[in-house]
């Protein structure tokens, strides 16, 4: 077609306007278009391949054998972003590498990412709090629909995404009072408050009062609010229950492999989100307390503290710590 408006050009059967209208283009870029016909023929109609030129040298490329390991990973992780892909690269073979090369190698290897496409979104906002238990977010899913009678129970930690959580038969309120006590011997700090749904009624909200836990309840049809375990949903039924869990699976079973899951989790599994720089749950709460002063941690809104076993609990593990700070400090002096 190009071929054809340039020579009706040259033949006056047409303008140069018209012929720039015609074919889309901009009446300048039509002129140079006709200038180069002029001069180098009809190749300059095909137009090039965008991207690096035969001729370019390869400057930083990525070697061909990496690049072929890395598409090894993607085929066999294909639940893997380009982050946990780096990660496994560099646990499996000690080679470091971006996440936007990763990206690029499965785009130029026609692995992922070939489907042209655009997303309108608004900007989220993201925060972290500063203390692990200062908040968490609770809420139920069920992970194979509710044909199958399994809702899995979960709450993450807003500050640390440490996570605990466990399969009923149904979601309710009696499970979820269940879930809140299991909860409480379970984690690692003192719970102050827990951000629920608005679906779990006035007995749930009593009896976690009861136990010095606010209950903050979200606004209807706001997801958003509850993002961290809305995302982490997502997380669990694609790298747990899709890939180590049978449908047919019995509570008992599906609540051990969930066990062991969890620990990898929250102990193993670097996590990329906001205030995490790339460390496990594990490792951020104790980052987070070691920044924080002892006798603050203890002493801050002890109203807002769950109970006597976390109170006893928590004071216990952060007067040990403590004392352990106290002694390494007193065998520097000794060695100097």
């Amino acid at each position: 077609m190009k071929k054809r408006t340039i020579e009706r050009c040259f033949s006056k059967q047409m303008k140069w306007k018209e012929g720039a209208q015609l074919l889309g283009m901009h009446p300048k870029a039509f002129s140079r278009l006709k200038k180069n016909y002029l001069k180098y023929g009809e190749m300059v109609l095909v137009g090039r391949k965008p991207g690096p030129k035969p001729w370019s040298p390869p400057a930083n490329k990525t070697p061909e054998d990496i690049e072929e390991i890395v598409e090894r990973l993607a085929i066999a992780h294909p639940h893997f972003g380009p982050q946990p892909l780096a990660d496994k690269l560099y646990d499996n073979y000690q080679i470091t590498k971006d996440q936007s090369t990763i990206w690029r190698i499965l785009k130029r290897r026609k692995v992922r990412y070939t489907q042209e496409y655009k997303r309108w979104k608004d900007n989220p906002k993201l925060y972290c709090l500063d203390l692990p238990g200062e908040e968490l977010q609770l809420d139920a899913c069920y992970p194979y629909g509710r044909a199958r009678k399994v809702a899995s129970f979960d709450a993450i930690d807003d500050c640390s995404r440490h996570v605990y959580g466990k399969c009923y038969d149904r979601e309710t309120a009696e499970n979820a009072i269940l879930f809140v006590d299991e909860l409480i011997q379970r984690s690692p700090f003192a719970i102050q408050r827990i951000r629920v749904d608005n679906r779990y009624g006035k007995t749930f909200v009593k009896h976690c009062n009861s136990l010095g836990i606010e209950i903050i309840q979200n606004e209807p049809y706001s997801p958003e609010q509850n993002g961290k375990i809305e995302r982490f949903h997502k997380t669990l039924k694609r790298e747990f229950f899709y890939r180590h869990c049978s449908y047919t699976d019995s509570l008992e079973s599906l609540n051990y492999k969930y066990s062991q899951w969890l620990a990898y989790y929250n102990y193993h599994r670097r996590h990329s989100g906001f205030g995490m720089n790339r460390l496990t749950p594990a490792q951020k709460i104790t980052q987070t307390l070691l920044k924080a002063t002892a006798n603050t941690i203890i002493m801050s809104s002890p109203q807002k503290v769950t109970g006597t076993l976390q109170e006893y609990i928590f004071c216990y593990f952060m007067s040990w710590w403590y004392n352990k700070i106290i002694r390494k400090l007193a065998l520097k002096k000794q060695i100097y």
